[in-house]
């Protein structure tokens, strides 16, 4: 019976809802009588259409919900909160990791439905993300500087007529400088936290010195 789930947040008793997929088929939730929060037995959230979402929650921040322990109404253990960090500002949603369910508060599937369907018309088509404008810019730039870095590197080895000192430019230095190159360009371009972000355009930055050293000399 649907009665026997009580509301993580209120202890309220669920209703039966259902959802449309993407796909058009039917995903069935709960849906409390009193606060309005969604139960998901299983994650759906990133399969529902936006419109039958908006059907039954119109979306909302959620800056004023206190920060206590909810307790999953399947299960009886503690549902742990999404990282904020990965979500749109004022939204907020728990998950079971024992059975994989998922509550969203009133307001909060509705917000991160519509957040997930611009991101995902975004990628889907439309203007250039900045990401992927600003990896094709650092890719174009490895490629202009590994073919200036190589030129110098030959240049050097025609002039000298001999083995490469130690001291001068090498291949494995170039090799060195491109892989490390890019790592710092994934670190940059897919980290999701600003330190890793900020380690990634600060090993950009080290081996860009190191490329104008190679072809410019120290």
């Amino acid at each position: 019976m649907e009665g026997e789930l009580k509301c993580p947040v209120c202890g309220g008793e669920f209703d039966g809802v259902t959802f449309r997929s993407r796909s058009g088929s039917s995903i069935y939730a709960k849906r409390c009588n009193q606060c309005s929060g969604f139960w998901f037995e299983r994650e759906p959230a990133s399969d529902l259409e936006l419109s039958s979402v908006l059907e039954q929650d119109s979306a909302s921040a959620n800056y004023s919900m206190k920060n206590t322990d909810l307790v999953c109404p399947q299960d009886q253990s503690l549902l742990e909160e999404v990282d904020s960090s990965e979500l749109p500002a004022g939204s907020r949603y728990w998950r079971c990791n024992d059975c994989d369910g998922s509550f969203y508060p009133k307001g909060q599937l509705a917000t991160l439905s519509e957040w997930r369907a611009k991101n995902s018309a975004h990628v889907s088509g439309g203007p250039l993300k900045p990401n992927v404008a600003i990896s094709s810019v650092l890719v174009v730039a490895l490629v202009g500087l590994v073919g200036a870095s190589a030129g110098k590197i030959s240049g050097f080895s025609a002039a000298t007529d001999q083995v490469l000192p130690t001291l001068g430019p090498s291949l494995g230095t170039l090799i060195l400088l491109a892989v490390t190159y890019v790592a710092g360009t994934i670190l940059a371009i897919l980290g999701r936290k600003v330190a890793v972000v900020a380690m990634g355009w600060g090993v950009i930055s080290i081996c860009l010195v190191g490329f104008f050293v190679v072809i410019f000399g120290p």
